[in-house]
C-alpha cells in the first residue's frame, strides 16, 4: 500500500455507511471503527488485505454479515437490464472475442452499487470504441487459441454478467476448453461468490472455484489449496479488476493476463498510464518499481 490507499480505505467506510443508509451517528461510529482500523496497518500489506480487515469490522458493528447484500441483488438487475444491448455489440464486432472482453471490462468500468447519474448505455458504448492504453488483447486472444484450460477471475456482482457473456462467447469458439471462474470465499463488499455466480447460470459455463479468500482480490497466499493447485495448473488465467491486480501483479507469470480499468493514482504509477485508462496486460510485462 501506499499512504494514499489509507485515505482510500477511510473514503471507503463512509461510502458504506451512506450506501447502507446509516444515519450521521452511526456513520460516524463507523468512520471512527475505521480510524482505529486504518492506524493499525502496515504499509507493507496489500489493499485487499487491509480491506479484509475493514469491512468485516464494520460488519460486525453492524451485524450484517454481507453488507452489500441488497447492492449486489440491485447491481445484478441492473447489468441484466443491458443484456440485449451489449449483445448487439457483440455480433457487429469484427472480433467477437475481443469485443467479448471489452464487454467484460464494461462491467469493470461501471459501478453498479453507486447511484448512477449518466447513462449506462453510453459508457458501455464508448469501451466498445475506446482504446486501451495498454493493450495486450491480442496476445491473450493467440494463447486462447492454444489453451486446454483457462482461469477467469471474478471481481465484482454487476459485472460478472459481463463475464458470464465473455465466457459464453469463448464457449461458441472453444467448446473443447476447460473452464474455471474463481469467486471469493465469503462476503467481502460487492465481489462475487458462488452464491452470485451460480444466480445466474456462470455454472452452466464453467466450474465455479470458491478460492476461500476473504479478501476482494485473489491473494493466493490465503487461497485454498484447490485454487492455489489449480492457479499453477492451468494454460491461462485472466484476473479481472483492480483488487485482483494488486494481489497478482508481482508474480511474473506469461500465463497470466489482467483486465480492468485504472481507478486511482497508485495503480496508475504502477502500470505507468493515467486514472480512468482501460488496461489488458500481460502479467509479465508489467514494470518493475
Amino acid at each position: 500500500m501506499k499512504p494514499e490507499c489509507l485515505v482510500c480505505l477511510f473514503d471507503q467506510a463512509l461510502r458504506t455507511a451512506r450506501i447502507l443508509q446509516c444515519d450521521d451517528g452511526c456513520a460516524a461510529s463507523i468512520l471512527h471503527l475505521a480510524a482505529r482500523d486504518i492506524e493499525g496497518f502496515d504499509l507493507d500489506q496489500t489493499p485487499p488485505e487491509a480491506a479484509a480487515k475493514l469491512y468485516p469490522d464494520i460488519a460486525a458493528f453492524l451485524g450484517q454479515e454481507d453488507l452489500y447484500a441488497a447492492k449486489k441483488i440491485e447491481s445484478t438487475n441492473k447489468a441484466l437490464a443491458y443484456l440485449d444491448f451489449v449483445w448487439a455489440q457483440i455480433d457487429q464486432a469484427p472480433c467477437k472475442i475481443d469485443a467479448a472482453l471489452r464487454a467484460a471490462v464494461a462491467g469493470n468500468v461501471i459501478d453498479f452499487a453507486t447511484q448512477v447519474h449518466f447513462s449506462i448505455e453510453e459508457e458501455i458504448a464508448k469501451v466498445f470504441e475506446a482504446e486501451f492504453a495498454i493493450d495486450e488483447k491480442p496476445q491473450f486472444i493467440q494463447r486462447l487459441e492454444k489453451a486446454r484450460t483457462f482461469m477467469l477471475v471474478g471481481d465484482n456482482v454487476g459485472e460478472h454478467v459481463f463475464d458470464k457473456v465473455l465466457l459464453e462467447v469463448i464457449e461458441e469458439y472453444y467448446p473443447d476448453l476447460q473452464k474455471y471462474y474463481v469467486v471469493r470465499g465469503r462476503p467481502i463488499i460487492n465481489d462475487v461468490t458462488a452464491k452470485e455466480a451460480r444466480a445466474i447460470g456462470i455454472d452452466t459455463l464453467a466450474t465455479i472455484v470458491d478460492s476461500g479468500v476473504d479478501t476482494p482480490g485473489l491473494l493466493l497466499e490465503r487461497a485454498n489449496e484447490q485454487t492455489r493447485r489449480l492457479f499453477e495448473e492451468v494454460d491461462l488465467i485472466l484476473a479481472k479488476g483492480m483488487g485482483n491486480f494488486e494481489c497478482l501483479d508481482t508474480l511474473g507469470d506469461g500465463r497470466l493476463f489482467h483486465l480492468f480499468k485504472v481507478k486511482c493514482q497508485v495503480v496508475a504509477d504502477r502500470v505507468g498510464r493515467d486514472v480512468g485508462d482501460l488496461i489488458a496486460l500481460w502479467n509479465n510485462h508489467i514494470k518493475e518499481v
